[in-house]
Order: structure tokens, then C-alpha cells, then sequence
């Protein structure tokens, strides 16, 4: 029973506006810090999950690979992290990317992401890509006898199928780029007994640029169904914000959300980046010390 309690609340907390499994977005550092922006300021293999166009003109291979602590500090679960690794290389056919993602809640549940992405740009503007998945998750019934004999794990106690991501992005201007992506287009069934079909996710994105201010400004909105088989839907905007130091080595972001509050740091040195951000559900603000990621960058060959 307390097993069973504890992936009650490790839903409630993972989903505080009734999330479907696989609901929590991966991003990396910097597109956490500013509330989830989906357009990269420049081509990026950390993004590859959020729009599958966001390598696309990668001039070079690179490696991302980050650790997301989740809300440090919560009482009445076990440590909840994801960890994602990233990678992108540029090719003829345009960048080649994969990325895997492993989420865990300690002794409840994980959600694991395999995915391989190609993406390229089609004219000097416009970027395309697409991204495909395999998504599996499991639950732990551990030595909780309540748990184990619980009809729902008469099959197993895990579930996965393919899906795919869409992605394209447009430099409407010098300074302005919109972007679309569409997540789990097939909306998947990942149900152990029933069906649970993975929502599908649509988020628009606006990224302003202002070089010699060292600024970009996002606007992003994202769009999901919630609960998965019900008929609601759930409207999700954002707006975030980048401020570049002297040659754009260091970073300040921020952001802000109708579900949180965001701040982070990057900085970039030759071939190395690192990436900091800090975020705050509103909806459990004072329970816990917020969500902290780091992201680890390496490009291959040259200089920054």
C-alpha cells in the first residue's frame, strides 16, 4: 500500500495539471531556464526532443549530455531525476542525430526515450527534421506483495511503442524565427492493461534575436491533451529570455510560465559549454528547493 501511495503522489507532483505518462518535455539546461523556449539560438543537438528541426545547419559534431535533479528536497518520495544524453553530427543528407533520455522516480517508476532524428535545412530559412522514438515505461512493485499481485502487472510491469516528432522552423527576419513542432504525432498506447495513449504535444515558438545587445527574447506556447482518452485539453504559454556578456561566453537567462518560474547560467569555452538552470513549480513553490540541471557540452574540431 505505501508503494502504491507513493506513485500516487509521484503523479501528482510529476503532473500537477494531470499529465499523461511520457508528459514531462526533455529539454536541455539552457531551454529549461527559459521556461521551456523551443528554438536554439544557434543549431543544437540538446533540442533535438523539443523541435526535431533544432539541429538542422550544424556545422560540426557535437555531444550533450545533462542530469536533472527534481524537486529536491520534496517529502514523501524517493529521488526523482532524468538524465539525457545527446549527439549530432553533420552530414550530405543534412545532421544525424540520437538522443536518449532515462527518467526515474527511486523505487516507482521509470520512463526511458530512445530516439534517432535527421534534420536539415531545406532553403536558406526554412529547417525541417523529424525525430523516431521508442518509448517504454515500468513500474517497480519491489517486495510490496499489495503491489505485485495488483491485476493492473498481470502482464509485466512495463509497456513500450514507437512514436514520432515533426519539427520545422523559419527565419521570418534578420532577428525574428518561428518555429512548430509536433511531439508523439501518433499518440502511442503505452497502457499495461488498458489503453493509455500518449497525448499528442503541439508547441509554437517565437525567438527574437538582437546581436549587438547580446539578448534573445522567446514567446513559446505549447498545447496537450490532459488526461489522455478525455476530451480536455490544456494550453500552456511561456516567455523566456537570454542576456550574452562581452563575446557571448556567459549567458543569464530566465523565464516564466503559468506553471513556473525559471533561472540558469551558460557558458561556452572553445570546445567545452556548460549549462545551470533552476525551476520552481509554482504550483508546490515553498515544499520544495526546486528542479537544478546541469548540461555538459563538447564540440568536436576548431574553436568556439
Amino acid at each position: 500500500m505505501r508503494r502504491i501511495l507513493g506513485i500516487s503522489l509521484c503523479a501528482v507532483l510529476l503532473a500537477p495539471s494531470a499529465r499523461a505518462a511520457f508528459q514531462y518535455p526533455q529539454t536541455g539546461a539552457r531551454s529549461a531556464a527559459m521556461a521551456g523556449a523551443s528554438l536554439p539560438s544557434e543549431p543544437d543537438a540538446a533540442s533535438i526532443l523539443q523541435n526535431a528541426a533544432g539541429a538542422a545547419g550544424l556545422s560540426r559534431a557535437e555531444v550533450y549530455m545533462s542530469y536533472d535533479k527534481l524537486y529536491a528536497g520534496q517529502e514523501g518520495v524517493d529521488s526523482i531525476g532524468r538524465s539525457f544524453l545527446a549527439g549530432a553530427v553533420p552530414t550530405r543528407w543534412g545532421s544525424l542525430g540520437v538522443a536518449v533520455t532515462d527518467f526515474r522516480a527511486s523505487g516507482l517508476m521509470t520512463e526511458r526515450v530512445v530516439g534517432v532524428s535527421l534534420s536539415r535545412r531545406l532553403t536558406e530559412r526554412l529547417s525541417a527534421g523529424a525525430v523516431a522514438k521508442y518509448l517504454h515505461h515500468s513500474f517497480d512493485s519491489g517486495a510490496d506483495t499489495s503491489g505485485a499481485g495488483d491485476p493492473v502487472f498481470a502482464g509485466g510491469t512495463g509497456r513500450g511503442a514507437p512514436s514520432f516528432d515533426l519539427g520545422a522552423s523559419y527565419k521570418a527576419t534578420e532577428r525574428l524565427t518561428v518555429g512548430l513542432a509536433a511531439r508523439d504525432v501518433n499518440s502511442p498506447d503505452v497502457g499495461l492493461v488498458d489503453e493509455d495513449r500518449v497525448p499528442r504535444e503541439y508547441q509554437a515558438g517565437l525567438a527574437w534575436a538582437r546581436k549587438d545587445w547580446g539578448l534573445v527574447a522567446t514567446a513559446d506556447v505549447a498545447y496537450r491533451q490532459v488526461p489522455s482518452g478525455t476530451d480536455r485539453t490544456r494550453m500552456t504559454p511561456s516567455l523566456g529570455l537570454e542576456k550574452s556578456l562581452g563575446d557571448e561566453r556567459v549567458k543569464f537567462r530566465g523565464g516564466v510560465s503559468l506553471d513556473q518560474v525559471t533561472a540558469g547560467v551558460g557558458m561556452q569555452f572553445d570546445r567545452f559549454g556548460f549549462d545551470y538552470s533552476f525551476v520552481m513549480a509554482r504550483a508546490l513553490a515553498g515544499a520544495n528547493m526546486g528542479s537544478h540541471q546541469i548540461g555538459i557540452r563538447y564540440r568536436f574540431g576548431g574553436n568556439q
